[in-house]
């Protein structure tokens, strides 16, 4: 680090060993004062020490030991245009190594048999996003879940066979019976309990015949007003933000673009929305319901 302080001080960094940092400092500086930029009558100067600064410190130019000159223009103007196309070529010389270090990662990452798989779980990830939505607006079967449920007074929270439903009805919480029939409604496709239904007028009196598991509409809630509501704690509750982010993938292989938005979203497919959508198809026994239904019909 002797004889370097000031190198570093040009460049307003402590004195480091670490490349990285000094080619960053060295960009952030060069930006700031490269002559085609900023038009200040000064900014040439500067540009010239930072360019020298990041030299030295990077190791393609040695500090010089004795006051002999290799090089002598004729003029002070004549030294002070070398130094400055020196420091421009230097310049465009790096950023010409930073685009073809963009391009080379970029062919990397969106062609071959990495590429390839990365598409087939992008249309796997757009179909099953797909289905999802159809399932949200289709109801399937209909079951009566009253003794499942596990009511949460404070929260207004019932918790039904690992989902939770927000029932924020006044009827239902204070209403002169503690436990009014529920009404569970399952999706179609993959048999997900997406919603309940409870009765906010249920009057106590009333004396129904046999609670069995399945749900009998005519005895419990025919004639009767009822609340739904969605569960929040399931896929159908992110309705449709996530739905939406599940096609992001499909989104990449169709207009993919060698720039760093289409390199972070790869990275976030990859690792956050292909593991989740493989959460997804198999928890609950969605897949398995879904074969059931199709080979059933």
């Amino acid at each position: 680090m002797v004889g370097k302080e000031k190198y570093f001080k040009i460049l307003g960094i402590k004195p480091t060993t670490d490349q990285k940092q000094i080619k960053k400092a060295y960009r952030r500086q060069a930006l700031k004062f490269h002559p085609d930029k900023n038009k200040s009558p000064d900014a040439h100067y500067h540009f010239i020490l930072i360019t020298e600064a990041y030299e030295v410190l990077s190791g393609q130019r040695r500090i010089k030991t004795s006051g002999k000159a290799t090089y002598r223009p004729k003029t002070k103007e004549e030294i002070l245009a070398e130094k400055v196309r020196q420091a421009k070529e230097r310049w465009q010389k790096q950023q010409e190594e930073e685009a073809q270090k963009d391009r080379e990662y970029y062919q990397k990452i969106a062609f071959g048999w990495k590429w390839r798989i990365f598409q087939i779980f992008a249309v796997y990830t757009a179909i099953f996003s797909t289905l999802l939505t159809v399932d949200y607006f289709l109801d399937g079967e209909e079951v009566c879940v009253t003794t499942e449920a596990n009511p949460d007074f404070f929260d207004r929270v019932l918790k039904i066979r690992d989902e939770k439903f927000v029932v924020d009805h006044d009827d239902y919480w204070f209403g002169p019976s503690s436990t009014p029939p529920i009404r569970g409604t399952y999706s179609y496709l993959f048999h997900d309990l997406k919603a309940v239904s409870v009765i906010t007028n249920y009057d106590p009196k009333y004396k129904f015949g046999s609670h069995s598991s399945k749900l009998n509409k005519y005895d419990y809630f025919e004639n009767w007003e009822t609340y739904k509501v969605m569960s929040f704690s399931s896929v159908y509750g992110a309705f449709p933000l996530l739905h939406m982010v599940f096609m992001v993938p499909l989104m990449l292989v169709l207009f993919k673009r060698p720039n760093l938005r289409f390199s972070v979203w790869r990275l976030a497919s990859m690792w956050i929305i292909y593991p989740t959508i493989l959460f997804f198809t198999f928890s609950n026994d969605r897949i398995f319901y879904l074969i059931d239904l199709i080979i059933g019909n």
